[in-house]
């Protein structure tokens, strides 16, 4: 017996370039397969947007605020408080009135320019005078008591009658 060959079917896995396993025809109807998808999808998503875009709104009952009227009642005006009274000002250095040191000056123990010096005062303390008035040295001198109970002189062109201390 004669041998025989078998021949066994070729299979193309890759199509050679200009062959295809689909015709003109077939690829024509793919295309517009596409297309009509791409068409529906698009304007089908609109649609559903504006859908949800237009939602019918439910409508909700809105509080009315009622506001109170309110109605002033008349009271009578409260009197004013009673003024404080201002102690009389003295207008003159004397005894038994407190003075203000106006201008630093130096407190002494005796009348006089020369007089050893206590301490200086400072603007704006309050002295009681106790005695005087002595004129030296081409001034006027006052004998003053401070609030620690020291006693001096201080001559009068750096003192101002004030009120006593509070």
């Amino acid at each position: 017996m004669a041998e025989t060959k078998e021949t066994k079917p070729t299979v193309n896995i890759r199509p050679k370039p200009g062959q295809t396993e689909l015709n003109w025809r077939e690829w024509l109807l793919l295309l517009g397969i596409i297309v009509v998808a791409v068409v529906i999808c698009t304007y089908g998503g609109r649609a559903v947007i504006r859908g949800f875009a237009a939602a019918p709104v439910t409508p909700t009952a809105t509080p009315t605020r009622v506001r109170p009227t309110v109605t002033l009642a008349v009271s009578p005006t409260p009197a004013p408080p009673a003024a404080t009274p201002t102690p009389n000002l003295p207008t003159a250095i004397d005894k038994g009135v407190y003075v203000s040191v106006v201008d630093a000056v130096n407190f002494r123990q005796e009348a006089s320019t020369t007089g050893q010096i206590i301490r200086t005062l400072g603007a704006g303390e309050v002295l009681q005078v106790i005695d005087g008035p002595v004129a030296a040295n081409d001034r006027t001198w006052w004998k003053l008591r401070d609030p620690n109970g020291v006693e001096g002189w201080a001559a009068q062109d750096f003192l101002a009658p004030t009120a006593p201390p509070q």
